[in-house]
């Protein structure tokens, strides 16, 4: 995943998970591999699987403290380089 894709995903998990969803992968609408390669960062923590035989129907519990960071450092350096330049 691109760290743009990482953020927008980040950032609609967790507006899933503040509305009180804990919200399955299938139902977070992303694909297993995707949700696998969050939780390897660290950036979430998934919780145990709901049904064995399918991958996509683990809960996804929390956004992790590093997960909150990644969103919060690339809001930083998005709106740093749209900011017209300042005057001198």
């Amino acid at each position: 995943m691109k760290d743009n894709d990482k953020r927008v995903a980040l950032i609609r998990l967790r507006d899933i998970i503040y509305s009180g969803v804990r919200p399955t992968v299938r139902e977070s609408g992303f694909s297993a591999t995707n949700v696998q390669e969050l939780a390897k960062e660290g950036l979430i923590h998934p919780g145990e699987k709901m049904f064995n035989d399918e991958p996509d129907r683990c809960v996804i519990e929390e956004i992790l403290p590093a997960g909150h960071t990644f969103i919060s450092e690339h809001y930083v350096l998005h709106d740093r380089h749209i900011l017209p330049p300042v005057p001198v």
